[in-house]
Order: C-alpha cells, then structure tokens, then sequence
C-alpha cells in the first residue's frame, strides 16, 4: 500500500503544481517542445493514477510487493507492531474514483465527437454551397464575405476556410503567410490535441493541470503554426496580416488565425536558429521528465522513508 499511496502523493503533487513551472518552461523552448511537455505531463499524470489504483487493487503484484514487504518489516521495528490492513478498503475507494473519472471522461470525450461531427458536416454542405473550392488535396473554400476571416477545421474532410474580404485586404505574401498557418494547424493534428486538452479539462479540471491544460494548448497550438508559417513564408508577412484579422474569430471548433493571444504571439513571432540536435535532445529529455514525474516524486517519497523508518 505503500508503494500506491506514494505514487498516488506524486500524482497530487504533479497535478497541484506542476502549471507554474510549465508555464515558465513554455516561455524558454520552441511551442511544439513546451506542447508536448504540458501533454506528456496530463498523460503522466493519468498513467500514474492509474498504475496507483492497480497497486492498491493488485498489492501481490510487480515490485511493489517486494518494497512494501521492506518498508513493513521496518515499520514494524520501529513501531513494534504491523501496519494496518486498508489495502481491501483503500483499493475499493480508489477503484471507484477511477471508474466514475474514466466514464465521464468516456462520455464527454465521445459526446464531443458526436457534436464535432454533425457541426462539421453541417458547416462543410454550408460552406460548399455558398463558397467556391479549389482543386487542392487540402482545399480552401472561399467564402464571399468581406470581413477578413481565416480558419481551419480538422478530422478527416480537413479543409481551410477564407474569405474574399481576407483576399482583398492583404497582399499576396500575407495570404500566402495565413494559409501556411492554417496548413500548419491541419497537418500537425493541432485540431485532435486541442480537443483532448478540452476533453481532459471539461472532466477533470478540479485537478489544476487539467483546468489550465486547455488554455496552454490552445495558444501553444497558434505559437506552433505562427513558427511553421513563419519559416516559409518570412515572419514580416505573417506580423501584418495577424495585424490585420486580429479581431475576426473562427467558428467553435475550428482553429481560426486570429485565435490565441495576439500579444504574446506576436512577441514570440521569430524564427530561432539554434542547434535541432541541442534542441531535439532538450524535447526529448523533458518529455521524458514530464511523463515519469509521478513516479519520480513517489521514488522520492518511498526512498526517504526508507531512509527514515530504517535504521
């Protein structure tokens, strides 16, 4: 028990306060490495509370016997006498609060596709009637419309939405700039992260990582396609044209070009020239950190009381 309880305390520990300093690390790496530490970091969080549960359920089973047998026998030598059996008992509460955790995220998560799905086929028999598309594997409708709007929708019919008064508005090279950013949103599934953040964060937002996950995804999303278009397209053209359509939103579930914190993406909006080799290894390590930090927070918490409850 343990063991599970350890690992559990690490779960509480990395949900409570881990937002902070993954809100500072965002700010000091590229967006997709810090997206990918706030997402490694929520599915740390789940495998860690599960992998917990499974201890309390299953005490006989993997390494956690033998360490708990350790911790018992020194225990008992100091407090002349056995722990408590609550294994049964606190197995059975935590069972419970997983199952009813996985079905509402269960429910939420499929209710969600299914509003996705009638939205999105509804939006593109709209668009397809009232807009024209062309001939591109991804397409862009264009919407006769005069405000400046430009988004995209995600899934498998993937399209890019925008208007004619976008067209008419930028120049060429800032058209140019806000479609790469649009393609950018479709080929890296940012539509898929985002709505499993929103998932995550709907069910589960008592915990504070879920609560800010959605929010920190979101706008990692729009600083990730902002660094794609701005590689090929020039940063200048994508500054004006954010400039530009700042104001115009896209539709729920879309990802539209003025999303996101227009301040902070427009003071992140450079290209880095460091080292990818320095850069990769810093994503791989903090990935790596990220998932593991329940477990390491519990090996923390059962090796110092190894240290203190043995002589």
């Amino acid at each position: 028990m343990i063991t599970a309880a350890a690992l559990l305390l690490g779960v509480l520990v990395v949900g409570w306060w881990s937002p902070r300093p993954l809100s500072w690390l965002s700010a000091q790496v590229g967006p997709g490495t810090a997206l990918a530490w706030w997402l490694l970091t929520a599915a740390g969080l789940i495998a860690g509370t599960i992998a917990g549960v499974l201890l309390l359920v299953l005490p006989g089973h993997g390494p956690a016997a033998a360490v708990l047998a350790v911790l018992h026998d020194c225990w008992a030598a100091v407090g002349h006498g056995g722990l408590p059996a609550l294994d049964p008992i606190a197995g059975s509460v935590a069972a419970i609060v997983v199952l009813a955790a996985a079905t509402r995220l269960t429910l939420a998560s499929a209710g969600r596709r299914r509003r996705r799905n009638v939205l999105h086929r509804r939006h593109l028999v709209a668009l397809r009637l009232s807009g024209s598309a062309d001939g591109r594997r991804l397409p862009t409708l264009w919407l006769p419309e005069d405000e400046p709007v430009a988004y995209s929708l995600g899934g498998r019919q993937a399209l890019i939405v925008a208007s004619t008064g976008l067209k008419d508005r930028l120049s060429e090279r800032e058209l140019h700039a806000v479609l790469a950013h649009e393609r950018a949103h479709v080929r890296s599934r940012h539509h898929l992260l985002t709505a499993m953040a929103d998932v995550m964060g709907r069910t589960l937002g008592f915990i504070p990582l879920m609560r800010e996950l959605p929010g920190a995804v979101q706008l990692l999303v729009e600083l990730a396609a902002d660094r794609t278009a701005a590689t090929q397209c020039g940063s200048e053209p994508l500054r004006s044209a954010l400039l530009s359509i700042r104001a115009v939103e896209g539709p729920r579930r879309s990802l539209a070009m003025a999303g996101g914190d227009t301040a902070i993406r427009l003071q992140r909006l450079t290209v880095r020239t460091g080292s990818r080799l320095v850069a990769r290894a810093v994503s791989v390590a903090g990935g790596f950190a990220a998932l593991v930090a329940p477990a390491a927070v519990a090996a923390a918490l059962v090796i110092g009381t190894s240290l203190i409850s043995c002589p």
